[in-house]
């Protein structure tokens, strides 16, 4: 029997099988584990997500930042409305560079880079690397077929492949570690955040201790309670209704109109129970740990328990790349 679209709020969520034939949803659904022969000159429809989330234009900032906050992604498809051509993508940084923008048409980018289900995953693995992509659409036949991310990648390609069995994740961790004081204003927090150019904090107590994590999903979820109906009022880093003020009107201009964070302290919104991998953890055992947990980075704790690093799913990438 064929099945029709799923309504989830102003988007929808459709499964592209429902009108494919049975031969085509075979292929299309294998989910094939890495072999030492295969590598990554496996197809993207071997690992693809294939029931995709996405959004449609016309449409708003608001029917995107609800999608995000219920669903918990940080990037959507955009299809024409009535069909499932592909359009565009649009991401929470698209937002923050046009954070006077309502329409959807004019936040999302335009002819989006694509891969097909036929394309090597090593090619898709190539054009994330080159462009710092973290998620590319799947067409077939200018139709949204599907969504190939990192992790998709590290889970097909590195998850169970015997060559990194015994490789150290300590060997790929960055020692640079972002992390602000748990007392920081949550609004403040995530401008720390977005001038690091990532994704989360690791915040600490007054003597350097190590309290909790907040990510960009948590923002996203947060802001999501709060945002007002007027998201065209600007303010100024004079504004009274500020109790800590910046002058710096583009950052209040995201705080108060696009994510409209309240004003508490970060530890009372952040996450305790940290998620880490050990710097002894093997390849295969973090891509596990990330993939099970559905995060993209955790902190590398040495084998005293002390926090000496950060290991991101982005770092791991380019050895998906060079497996044959």
């Amino acid at each position: 029997m064929l099945t029709g679209p799923i309504y989830f709020g102003h988007c929808r969520r459709v499964n592209w099988f429902s009108r494919t034939n049975v031969t085509t949803r075979r292929f299309y659904n294998t989910r094939v584990k890495q072999t030492n022969n295969e590598g990554i000159s496996m197809k993207v429809a071997q690992c693809m997500q294939s029931d995709v989330v996405f959004t449609y234009v016309p449409g708003t900032r608001e029917d995107v930042l609800q999608l995000m906050a219920e669903k918990q992604v940080n990037g959507i498809p955009v299809v024409k409305k009535g069909t499932k051509t592909l359009v565009g993508m649009v991401t929470r940084s698209d937002l923050l560079r046009k954070a006077d923008e309502p329409q959807l048409a004019m936040l999302m980018v335009r002819d989006p880079a694509t891969v097909t289900p036929r394309t090597q995953v090593k090619t898709a693995t190539k054009l994330m690397l080159e462009k710092g992509f973290r998620r590319l659409p799947v067409v077939d036949n200018e139709e949204l077929v599907g969504l190939v991310t990192v992790p998709d990648i590290l889970g097909a390609v590195l998850e169970e492949n015997k060559k990194y069995q015994d490789v150290k994740v300590g060997d790929y961790m960055k020692p640079q570690i972002n992390a602000a004081w748990e007392e920081t204003p949550l609004p403040l927090a995530y401008m720390l955040m977005e001038m690091a150019g990532k994704n989360a904090l690791v915040l600490v107590n007054e003597v350097g201790g190590v309290t909790g994590m907040i990510t960009v999903s948590d923002f996203i979820r947060l802001s999501e309670v709060t945002t007002e109906d007027n998201v065209s009022k600007t303010y100024s880093g004079t504004d009274s209704s500020v109790e800590w003020s910046w002058d710096s009107k583009d950052f209040l201009v995201v705080t108060k109109k696009l994510l409209r964070l309240p004003n508490v302290p970060v530890k009372g919104v952040m996450t305790q129970n940290i998620i880490s991998v050990n710097e002894v953890s093997t390849i295969p055992e973090c891509v596990r740990i990330f993939r099970k947990n559905d995060i993209d980075q955790a902190p590398v704790l040495s084998a005293t328990n002390s926090l000496i690093g950060m290991i991101e799913d982005r770092d791991l990438l380019k050895l998906a790349l060079e497996t044959e």
